[in-house]
């Protein structure tokens, strides 16, 4: 099941903001979703999500994360919200003290007077960054936004599945 496969993806950061670190199977699922909650079998829904989520899909030497902003009800929506504007520009993996900052895939998302989001996709790049995780010892998510400014060491069990994106199946589109 999906739901045990993303288990150890998940990096609860603080109480509000949760990574999770995604690959082929993660947003094949969610292609699958959207389309189930489209309702729909058209051919050209199917190809419009493809498109939407395949640029999540990591290559060589990236990792994908979603950074979710947990908000409950509709004041939050309206005022908790916008004090988080700019977090998508504050996150970093560091891999043995070494950070690579993740930047936004999709970054028309955030053009001036664009509305608050709670989630945004990311992505860390660097050459090696493969090679850098794969002997790295200490990995950790770190949020430096004002609202978090935490940094989270991974588990073992997290660092297992997020090696397994970075040498894991991938396809093009």
């Amino acid at each position: 099941m999906i739901s045990d496969y993303k288990r150890n993806r998940y990096v609860n950061v603080n109480d509000r903001v949760t990574v999770l670190f995604e690959d082929a199977a993660t947003v094949w699922f969610q292609i699958e979703e959207t389309v189930f909650l489209e309702g729909t079998d058209d051919v050209e829904v199917i190809r419009e999500a493809i498109r939407t989520y395949s640029p999540m899909v990591p290559k060589a030497d990236e990792l994908t994360m979603t950074l979710f902003i947990h908000i409950n009800n509709y004041d939050e929506l309206r005022n908790l919200l916008p004090r988080y504007r700019g977090i998508e520009g504050t996150v970093d993996l560091i891999i043995d003290g070494k950070p690579i900052t993740a930047k936004p895939i999709y970054p028309e998302d955030y053009a001036p007077g664009a509305l608050p989001r709670s989630i945004h996709y990311l992505k860390a790049s660097a050459t090696g960054l493969g090679r850098m995780l794969g002997e790295g010892k200490d990995v950790e998510v770190r949020v430096r936004h004002p609202m978090v400014n935490r940094s989270v060491k991974l588990t073992a069990e997290q660092l297992d599945a997020i090696r397994h994106s970075i040498i894991g199946v991938s396809w093009v589109i």
